[in-house]
C-alpha cells in the first residue's frame, strides 16, 4: 500500500540529494520556460467566444456567409449642430467609410453606409418603381444634391437604421473576419482597435462626434488597460511583500514565497507558448490568481521552516527537509485537486474557457514543482544571520498570537461549535435563496467588463439613442424550400413571427421581407394603408417582393432562406430569455397548427444576440456538472489524502457553503456568470481545498498522537492555522486595490476575490473545528496528516 512515508522516502533523495544539481536544472529550465513566456502573444478571437456545440452555432456557421455572421463594428457619426445634409458631414461620411473600407480584417463585401452601393431606395414613378443609390455616384455638394439625398433616405426606408432618427447622424457598419484576408494571418484585434481609434481622432471634432462600438473595440479598451492592470499587480505583490515581512520578521524569507510564485507564472507562461496558447485579454487576471495560490503554498512551507528553526533549533537544511515532511503531501495534493478541477472546467466547449482552465491548471502544476521542490532547495541554504534575535521576534509574535488562538480554539468546544454551524446554516439558507438571482449573462447595458462611464459604453449609449435598430440584433434563419418567398403562406407566417417578437417585452424593431413587401405593395396603390398587408395572389406577391435584391439581406437569391431580423433594446441576460422563450414558443405553436410539418423551420439563432443566447444556454446547462465534477475531485483527492469520511465532512463542507455563498455575493454585485467570470468562480474551490486540507491534515496529525481536541486545534492554529489567517488577509489587502481599476470587471473580481479569501479563511478556522467536533478524532490507521518527522532520527 503506498502511504506518505513511502512517497516522502523516493521524493525526499531527489529533492535535497543533489541540492545544487536540483537549482542549476530548475534554473535552467526557467530559463528556457521564460525565453518561451516572453514570446507570448496576447491572442483575442470573436469565434473563442463561440459555443461550437450549441444548435444556434450550426445554424450561424450554416448561414454566416451568405448572411453574415455576428462580428460587427459601428462608426456613428453624429453631428452637433444641425442635420447630416450638408458638405462637410456627408464629406467626413465618406472618408470615415473609405477609412473602414481598407481597414485590415475588413470584409469589403460587407461595408454598409450611405456612401455603399448597396444602399438604394425605391419609389414609385408612372409606369412603375423607379430606383437608384441613396447617394448618387455622381454625387457633388450642391443645395440641390443634398435635398435630393434627404429625399431618397426618406424612401430607402434606412431612418433609425443607417441615418438616426432626428437625422442629425449616419451609421457605417462592417463586418471583421477571424482571418485577414491579405495577409491569411489571424486578424489582430488590437491593431484594428488602434486604427479605429486613431480615426476617431483624424475625423472627430466638436461639431462632429464619432462613436465606435464591436468586439474588436472592446478588446482594444480590455488590453489598453493591461499596463493599468500591470501596475495593480504590482502594487498587490508588494503589499503582500511588506505584510510577509511583518509575518515572517526576515526579508530573506519573506521574498522566498514571492520568487518561486513568479517563477511558477514564468513556466505557466512558457507552458502557454509551447503548447500554442495566447493570453486572451478577458483571462488576463489569471495569472494573479496562481501568483496568490502560489503565494499561500509557499507561506505554509516558510512557516514550517521557522517553527523548525525556533522550536527545534534546526539547521536550515535539517529545518527544511523536516518542513517538506509536514506540507509536501497535503499541499500537493490541495494542487493536485486545483488541476483537476480546472480540467473539468475544460470540458466546456467554448474555446475561451477551454484556454482558461488549461492556463490555470498549468499554473498550478507549476507551483506543485516551484513550491514543493525549488522552495525546499532554497530554504535549505538560507542562513538566519542573528538567530537569537530572529527567535526572539517570533518567541513575541507567537505570544501576542496565543492570546487570539486561544479564543479561536474554542470553535471546537460544543456549544461554541453549536453555534458557529448554526450560524453556517443561516447563512447558507440565504446563499441558496439569494443565488437564485444569479444570472447567466449579463446584468446591464452595455459592456459589463468596462466601467459604465467608460468611452464604449458612452457610445453604446449615444447610437441607441440615436438610432431605432439598437446595438444587439437576433436573427431568425427562416428556412424553406426554393421560392418560397412568393408563397403566402410562407410570408404568412413569417409576419406573424414577427408581429409577435415585435410586441415581446424587450424588443426595439423588427426587419423581414413580408413587411418591406407590404410597404412596396401599399407604394403600389398609392400610399393607401388599407393596401398595407399581403396578397395571396402569387403574381401580386411577385410584384411586392421583385424590387427587393437579394444584398439587401433579408433572403438569399434562390429564395430558400430569409432572415427575420430582430434589434433588442440590451442584452441584458432576463432580456434574452424572454425574447428566446417566445421564439421558441411560437414555433411549437406553428408545430402544433401543421401537426409537425409547417413550410417553415424557423432556426435559431444568428447575429450577436444569438451567440450570447447560446453562450449563456451552454454555462447555465454545463455550470451544474462542471460543479458535480469539482467537487468530485476534491472529494477524490480529499480521500486518497486522508482515506477518511471525517476528513471529507470537515474539509468539504465550508468549501459547498463557501460556493453556494459566492454566487450569492455575485448576485448582490450583480455580476452575471459569464465566459469571464466562471473560470474565476472555481477559484473558490481551489482557495477553500488549500485551506481546509493544510488545517485539517496538521489537527488530524496532533489527534493521532492522542492529544484532545480543543489542544489539537490550538496547536494547529500556532502551526499552520496562523499561516492560513495570514495568507487570506495578506492577499484580501492586496487585490482591495483593484477597485479604483478603470475596468469595471477587475474591480467586480476584486471585490469577489475579497469575499473568497476571507471566507474560505474563516470556513477553514471555524467552520472546519466545529465540524471536527462532531466526525473528528484520531485515525485507525497512518493518513496523509502523518507527515511530521522524527527529530531525533536527523
Amino acid at each position: 500500500m503506498i502511504t506518505a512515508q513511502s512517497i516522502l522516502r523516493v521524493v525526499e533523495p531527489i529533492v535535497f540529494g543533489r541540492r545544487w544539481l536540483g537549482i542549476a536544472f530548475l534554473g535552467t529550465l526557467t530559463l528556457w520556460f521564460g525565453w518561451h513566456a516572453a514570446q507570448v502573444q496576447v491572442d483575442a478571437g470573436f469565434a473563442k467566444q463561440l459555443p461550437q456545440s450549441h444548435p444556434y452555432m450550426a445554424t450561424f456557421n450554416k448561414h454566416k456567409d451568405a448572411f453574415g455572421g455576428a462580428n460587427l463594428i459601428s462608426i456613428a457619426l453624429i453631428n452637433q449642430q444641425g442635420d447630416i445634409y450638408n458638405e462637410a458631414f456627408l464629406q467626413r461620411l465618406k472618408q470615415v467609410t473609405d477609412e473602414i473600407f481598407f481597414l485590415p480584417g475588413v470584409d469589403r463585401s460587407r461595408v454598409t453606409s450611405l456612401f455603399t452601393p448597396g444602399v438604394r431606395y425605391i419609389e414609385v414613378v408612372e409606369g412603375g418603381f423607379k430606383g437608384g443609390d441613396v447617394v448618387p455616384r455622381n454625387y457633388q455638394p450642391s443645395p440641390q444634391m443634398f435635398q435630393h439625398i434627404r429625399d431618397n433616405v426618406g424612401k430607402a426606408g434606412i431612418i433609425g437604421r443607417l441615418v438616426s432618427t432626428d437625422q442629425r447622424g449616419a451609421m457605417i457598419v462592417a463586418e471583421l473576419l477571424e482571418l485577414d484576408p491579405s495577409t491569411g494571418e489571424k486578424l489582430d484585434y488590437r491593431a484594428v482597435a488602434a486604427r479605429l481609434e486613431e480615426i476617431r481622432q483624424q475625423f472627430e471634432d466638436p461639431q462632429i462626434k464619432v462613436h465606435i462600438i464591436g468586439f474588436a473595440k472592446i478588446v482594444g479598451n480590455v488590453t489598453d488597460a493591461t499596463t493599468e492592470v500591470v501596475m495593480f499587480f504590482a502594487i498587490a505583490l508588494l503589499l503582500t511583500a511588506l505584510l510577509l515581512r511583518l509575518y515572517c520578521a526576515s526579508w530573506k524569507l519573506s521574498i522566498l514565497p514571492l520568487a518561486c510564485s513568479l517563477v511558477a507564472v514564468i513556466w505557466e507562461f512558457g507552458l502557454m507558448h509551447i503548447f500554442g496558447l495566447g493570453l486572451d485579454p478577458f483571462a488576463i487576471l489569471v495569472p494573479f490568481l496562481v501568483l496568490a495560490n502560489g503565494v499561500e503554498h509557499g507561506i505554509q512551507m516558510v512557516n514550517a521552516w521557522a517553527d523548525e528553526i525556533t522550536t527545534y533549533k534546526s539547521t536550515s537544511l535539517k529545518a527544511s527537509i523536516n518542513s517538506f515532511r509536514r506540507v509536501a503531501i497535503p499541499g500537493t495534493a490541495a494542487l493536485m485537486t486545483d488541476v483537476f478541477g480546472f480540467v473539468t472546467i475544460a470540458l466546456i466547449d467554448i474555446r475561451i474557457i477551454q484556454e482558461m482552465a488549461i492556463n490555470a491548471a498549468f499554473g498550478m502544476a507549476a507551483i506543485i514543482v516551484t513550491n514543493k521542490w525549488l522552495m525546499p532547495i532554497l530554504l535549505s541554504v538560507v542562513s538566519i544571520s542573528n538567530h537569537e534575535e530572529y527567535t526572539r521576534r517570533l518567541n513575541w509574535r507567537e505570544q501576542l498570537g496565543n492570546r487570539v488562538w486561544r479564543l479561536v480554539a474554542k470553535a471546537t468546544d460544543t456549544r461554541y461549535a453549536i453555534g458557529i454551524l448554526v450560524v453556517t446554516a443561516g447563512l447558507l439558507s440565504w446563499g441558496l435563496w439569494k443565488g437564485q438571482d444569479l444570472q447567466i449573462g449579463d446584468f446591464h447595458e452595455g459592456v459589463p467588463e468596462l466601467r459604465e462611464d467608460s468611452r464604449y459604453n458612452q457610445d453604446s449609449r449615444a447610437i441607441t439613442r440615436h438610432f431605432t435598430i439598437g446595438v444587439d440584433q437576433l436573427k431568425i434563419m427562416v428556412e424553406t424550400e426554393e421560392q418560397a418567398c412568393v408563397r403566402y403562406d410562407v410570408l404568412d407566417l413569417m409576419d406573424r413571427f414577427a408581429w409577435r417578437m415585435r410586441n415581446t417585452p424587450g424588443v426595439d424593431s423588427v426587419s423581414s421581407l413580408p413587411q418591406i413587401a407590404k410597404h412596396v405593395r401599399k407604394a403600389w396603390n398609392e400610399g393607401s394603408p388599407d393596401w398595407a398587408v399581403l396578397p395571396r395572389n402569387q403574381y401580386a406577391i411577385v410584384q411586392a417582393i421583385s424590387p427587393v435584391p437579394s444584398s439587401a439581406g433579408l433572403q438569399n437569391p434562390d429564395c430558400s432562406v430569409m432572415p427575420i431580423i430582430i434589434f433588442t433594446q440590451n442584452h441584458k441576460a432576463k432580456t434574452l430569455e424572454g425574447i428566446i422563450a417566445a421564439a421558441e414558443q411560437f414555433k411549437q405553436e406553428v408545430e402544433a397548427e401543421y401537426q409537425g410539418a409547417p413550410p417553415v423551420n424557423f432556426a435559431l439563432a444568428s447575429g450577436n444576440v444569438g451567440v450570447m443566447a447560446a453562450t449563456n444556454e451552454v454555462i447555465k446547462a454545463e455550470e451544474k456538472s462542471i460543479l458535480f465534477w469539482v467537487y468530485a475531485a476534491v472529494g477524490l483527492m480529499c480521500w486518497l489524502s486522508f482515506r477518511s469520511l471525517s476528513a471529507l465532512i470537515c474539509i468539504m463542507t465550508p468549501l459547498a457553503v463557501v460556493s453556494v455563498l459566492a454566487y450569492a455575493v455575485m448576485a448582490v454585485l450583480e455580476i452575471g456568470l459569464k465566459v469571464a467570470t466562471l473560470p474565476v468562480t472555481a477559484l473558490a474551490v481551489g482557495i477553500g481545498i488549500d485551506f481546509g486540507i493544510y488545517t485539517f491534515s496538521v489537527l488530524q496529525d496532533h489527534l493521532d498522537d492522542g492529544l484532545p481536541l480543543h489542544e489539537a486545534y490550538f496547536k494547529t492554529l500556532n502551526l499552520t492555522g496562523k499561516a492560513v489567517a495570514f495568507t487570506g488577509v495578506a492577499l484580501s489587502i492586496g487585490v482591495i486595490t483593484w477597485l479604483w481599476s478603470d475596468l469595471q470587471f477587475q474591480a467586480d473580481m476584486g471585490l469577489l476575490m475579497v469575499f473568497m479569501f476571507l471566507a474560505n479563511m474563516l470556513g477553514a478556522l471555524f467552520v472546519l473545528p466545529a465540524l471536527a467536533r462532531f466526525f473528528a478524532g484520531p485515525a485507525k490507521h497512518i493518513t496523509a496528516a502523518r507527515l511530521r518527522s522524527t527529530h531525533a532520527d536527523q
